[in-house]
């Protein structure tokens, strides 16, 4: 038997730690020396703490050794789930990765001292147009580009010619981290045959609409609606309708997203 010194010694596991799995459940001491109250461990256990380490070092938590330990020798469910924590670990790789890519992309921003020209609130009425729309519900607002992909190939595949623009509409009535609904447009010159998903519809008219347009990449969307949010506030006016952007100079249009140009569309009335 080795005191608890001492193993952690041969196993290269701190006191602390097998204090902690101790407490846990995962690995109690062989014997507790019932005159010293030593916690005492035997060269038998290391197996069961060399598989616990390995689990933990792999990202399990305490929980999930507990349920997978006795179902170790068999490789059947084990491969199982290792694939499910691998994809576990993918998933959370790629959220990493996009964390860093937004780092990067504001220290690019933040060295050339460049933020997008946002320009004055205009008040407007918005006459309707005939188009051709596509609604899903999609992972989150950042995967918009997916739609537009399907839009594309659905207008190529069927010799549809598009206006200039292309229009973003957000049905959900408050902000939401997945699962949002969003509806894309394209102005066509005259209505065709809807196909599934693929409608052709008329975009009603917005009588009186709040519009502010902004240059640059799409990042600048934040600013542009606090600035557009301020102004509606600060002139007795509330929303009235969902939340819309136009496109007017699009990556299809444009080389550089540079040279982007969005407007924000905001249907309002005076507040009562």
């Amino acid at each position: 038997m080795f005191k608890i010194g001492e193993f952690s010694t041969l196993v290269r596991v701190s006191p602390r730690m097998l204090r902690y799995y101790e407490k846990s459940g995962l690995l109690r001491p062989a014997e507790i020396d019932r005159y010293s109250g030593y916690r005492l461990y035997s060269a038998g256990q290391i197996p069961l703490l060399s598989r616990i380490v390995a689990l933990r070092d792999m990202g399990f938590g305490v929980e999930e050794i507990e349920e997978i330990l006795p179902l170790y020798g068999d490789s059947a469910v084990m491969n199982t789930v290792l694939e499910r924590k691998s994809d576990e670990i993918r998933t959370s790789i790629a959220a990493e990765q996009h964390k860093l890519e937004r780092i990067a992309a504001l220290r690019g921003t933040l060295d050339k001292e460049r933020v997008n020209m946002i320009y004055d609130v205009e008040l407007k009425a918005l006459n309707a147009e005939t188009v051709l729309s596509l609604r899903e519900i999609i992972p989150a607002y950042d995967a918009e580009g997916m739609l537009w992909e399907k839009l594309c190939v659905f207008m190529a595949g069927n010799g549809i010619a598009c206006d200039k623009g292309g229009y973003s509409i957000f049905h959900d009535t408050e902000y939401k981290d997945s699962d949002v609904d969003v509806e894309i447009a394209v102005p066509v010159q005259k209505p065709g045959k809807s196909k599934g998903s693929f409608q052709f519809k008329e975009l009603e008219a917005i009588p009186l609409a709040a519009t502010i347009r902004f240059s640059g990449p799409y990042d600048g969307y934040s600013a542009a609606c606090a600035k557009l949010a301020k102004w509606v506030e600060d002139n007795g006016y509330v929303m009235d309708g969902l939340c819309r952007g136009l496109a007017i100079a699009s990556p299809g249009e444009v080389k550089s997203p540079d040279d982007y140009l969005t407007e924000i569309q905001v249907p309002v009335r005076k507040s009562e």
